[in-house]
């Protein structure tokens, strides 16, 4: 597997582009802070193994304790303009 290095603040403008590295060109990524190796992303899955969307969320449903229902939590309220 072959790596690449970056900076932690390169990491914070990119980390979307990192990210698709990291999965799609099975990459490790390896972020410096002051020159030195502080951590590493690594691809976890093989991308082989999720042929759909279903198998994805079949593959991982509840691996999240506790989490909120996000849309419980959304207060959408609309603006009414008053002239």
């Amino acid at each position: 597997m072959n790596t690449f290095n970056l900076t932690a603040t390169e990491l914070k403008r990119k980390t979307a582009e990192i990210i698709n590295e990291v999965v799609f060109a099975r990459r490790e990524a390896i972020i410096e802070r002051y020159g030195r190796p502080v951590a590493r992303i690594v691809p976890v899955i093989k991308l082989e193994e999720i042929t759909s969307k279903s198998a994805a969320m079949k593959k991982y449903f509840g691996s999240i304790k506790n989490f909120p229902a996000v849309s419980k939590l959304r207060l959408f309220k609309r603006q009414r303009l008053v002239l």
